[in-house]
Parts: C-alpha cells; sequence; structure tokens
C-alpha cells in the first residue's frame, strides 16, 4: 500500500514538470479555387502534452499580406468626398482566429501584441512600421499625424470590410480539447477567398502567457478555367484589358444588333 502511494505521489510530480508541446496540422495543404468555387472548411486538429485544466488554446490562420490605402468619407456642401487617407502596411488579405475562451480572458493586450494576435493589434503594428518607415525616408508633418481616435475610425473600417466578405473573422469558443490533449478547430474560407501562402498558427497559454507553439501552413491557388484566366490577366494585363474592352463592343454591338431587329 506505502509503495503503491509512493508511486502515486511520483506520478503527480512527474506531470507539471513535463515540458509543454503541441502539434497541430491543416486537413488540406492545397485549396483549389475553381470557376464553381463557394468556399470550405478547414479542420485543423493538434494534440498537446503536458496540457493543464488552467491552458487555453489560440488558433490564427493569416493569409497573404496586402497593402491598404483607406479614404475617409466626409460631407462637403451637401456632397460626400473623399478626405484623408491612411496607408497601411502588410494587412492579412484573410485573418481569422479560434480559442477555448475569448481573446481578452485568455491574455492581456500586451501579450496578444508581442504575438501578433488579434486584428487590432495587426493594424496599429502595420501602421507603426509604416510611420517608421516614412520617418526614415523624411519627417512627416506634426499637423498631418491623426489622432487615436481617429485611428480607431480607420481600424474599424478595415475590420468592418474584411467582415463583410468573411475574410477576418473569431470564433471565441471555436476550439474544441478532446480527452487526452487532442483539440480540433474549424476554419471556413469564404467564396473571395485570397490566393497565396496560408499559414495556421497555434499557441498554449497558461496564466496569460504563450508557453507553446507550432506552425504550419498551406496554399490557396487558382485551378481550371479560373487558373488560365489568373494568369492571363497577371502576365499580359494590358492585352487582358484589350480584350475585355473588346468582348465587352462585342457584347453591345451584338445586343444593339438583336434588339433592332425587334
Amino acid at each position: 500500500m506505502l509503495l503503491e502511494l509512493a508511486l502515486a505521489a511520483s506520478l503527480q510530480q512527474a506531470v507539471p514538470q513535463e515540458a509543454p508541446q503541441i502539434m497541430a496540422a491543416l486537413t488540406h495543404e492545397t485549396v483549389e479555387i475553381r470557376e464553381d468555387f463557394a468556399g470550405t472548411e478547414l479542420i485543423l486538429y493538434g494534440a498537446t502534452r503536458g496540457l493543464t485544466i488552467q491552458d487555453e488554446i489560440v488558433v490564427v490562420l493569416r493569409g497573404p499580406d496586402q497593402d491598404l490605402r483607406v479614404m475617409q468619407k466626409r460631407r462637403s456642401f451637401g456632397i460626400w468626398v473623399n478626405a484623408q487617407a491612411q496607408e497601411f502596411d502588410g494587412v492579412p488579405a484573410y485573418y481569422s482566429i479560434a480559442s477555448t475562451r475569448p481573446l481578452e480572458e485568455i491574455a492581456t493586450s500586451e501579450a496578444l501584441i508581442r504575438n501578433d494576435i488579434g486584428l487590432p493589434q495587426l493594424l496599429v503594428q502595420a501602421y507603426a512600421d509604416r510611420l517608421n518607415d516614412l520617418e526614415a525616408i523624411e519627417a512627416p508633418a506634426e499637423d498631418s499625424e491623426p489622432t487615436g481616435a481617429d485611428l480607431s475610425e480607420y481600424f474599424a473600417a478595415v475590420q468592418r470590410a474584411g467582415a463583410r466578405e468573411d475574410l477576418y473573422s473569431a470564433a471565441p469558443r471555436g476550439v474544441d480539447v478532446l480527452d487526452g490533449g487532442l483539440f480540433r478547430a474549424t476554419l471556413a474560407l469564404p467564396p473571395r477567398t485570397p490566393v497565396g501562402n496560408y499559414t495556421a498558427e497555434v499557441y498554449l497559454f497558461r496564466e496569460g502567457r504563450p508557453i507553446a507553439s507550432r506552425s504550419t501552413s498551406m496554399r490557396v491557388e487558382k485551378a481550371g478555367i479560373e487558373r488560365v484566366i489568373y494568369e492571363f490577366a497577371h502576365g499580359a494585363p494590358m492585352i487582358y484589358g484589350l480584350l475585355c474592352v473588346a468582348l465587352a463592343m462585342l457584347a453591345g454591338y451584338a445586343a444593339a444588333a438583336m434588339f433592332g431587329r425587334r
């Protein structure tokens, strides 16, 4: 009996000392976008070692980066005009987060910023990076820098535009923890999913800080007739534009001739 108790105690002491690890993989390594593509779902599954009841899991799927120029509309003399513009460098064209709990309950904003987790944190960092680049070339005028309240409007506009196309999403309880340290997260790709390389980052949080992480990647690419048109448009944009104009004129002429006979 004493031997069994000693063995159980030694096992309980060994569990907290086990180095936490996390493994993850996506069900798709490549997603093909064809002419009938209407969106799809990805399943990220993984396993953890050293998981405790206080630990939380955060999954981030990030698409290719893009540079954004956001214009602010203002009413002037009864009409709406474009006013001050702000530019953001390196903003993900697709960004989805799934977690076991809401992010604000998992970690502080400082910890999220340090690990580039959360779209607001990424937008702040993208704006800061652009300011640093501008200052390296030429110091901007002080009166041209927007206030924090003004910036929040631009940040909100970027998030609204992405959410409208289902390109930005968050599932505060989208990670299911199963028995034995296994977990699963479902991520959706909308019909207008951008092509390019995607990275899935998985974080294991404990007491507000990440103690383990793992990344995996996938690619979204055009296929079939969609790929032919995409490569032609990007490889020979001038010819593609002239061809589109010619087809539009031909369609207009055909419509005019058909209705003229009637």
